[in-house]
């Protein structure tokens, strides 16, 4: 008999107060429910639906230069990113006909500092303006500071409009990139975290 694959082992984000049902929210009107949790390899199809509704500028935002189709081998690392130091949350919008669609993901990946973890956002462009990326990403900060770390970062586009003002107003700090003087380092520090 197959030996059953054990579950993985629980880390402390998995209580995140992010990870719930939310109101989509258009014009300060609740016109439906998405709910964010993390990812499992069951989503597979979902992060490719995803990838394929997103405009080539998205994408370029995305991914810092354009792509037509999504590597496999970045594919799995998404859908396995379920350890503590790797963590991707997703949006699951409720249809009308209860099945779901995956209208956004969220990652953190700890670096070679042991303390802070680059961040990833992806929002369907369907989806913008909903709450969704807000909520994804407050998610992910916190489930980094649940996870012990002190900083969380992500190069963000200076041409993205849009996701400056979502890290102006979760509070990130941006500054130009000494590697590319095109983009910002965003970044949050989480404050029960910090260094002495």
């Amino acid at each position: 008999m197959d030996q059953l694959t054990p579950n993985p082992e629980p880390h402390p984000a998995l209580r995140s107060e992010y990870i719930r049902a939310w109101p989509v929210m258009i014009g300060g009107i609740a016109v439906g429910e998405y709910r964010i949790r993390p990812i499992t390899p069951a989503d597979r199809a979902g992060v490719l639906d995803l990838f394929v509704h997103l405009s080539a500028k998205s994408r370029y935002f995305r991914y810092a230069h354009a792509m037509s189709t999504l590597p496999e081998a970045l594919l799995n690392a998404i859908i396995h990113a379920t350890k503590k130091d790797d963590l991707a949350l997703v949006a699951m919008i409720q249809n009308e006909d209860g099945s779901e669609t995956l209208a956004g993901i969220a990652r953190f990946i700890k670096d070679v500092h042991g303390t802070e973890g680059e961040f990833s956002l992806s929002v369907s462009d369907e989806h913008h303006r909903e709450g969704i990326g807000s909520h994804l990403m407050q998610g992910i900060v916190d489930c980094s500071k649940l996870n012990g770390l002190c900083t969380i970062y992500g190069q963000v586009d200076k041409k993205n409009a849009d996701m400056i003002s979502l890290m102006r107003h979760l509070k990130f700090d941006l500054k130009t990139s000494e590697e590319d003087p095109h983009s910002f380092i965003a970044c949050h520090r989480n404050a029960s975290n910090k260094q002495a």
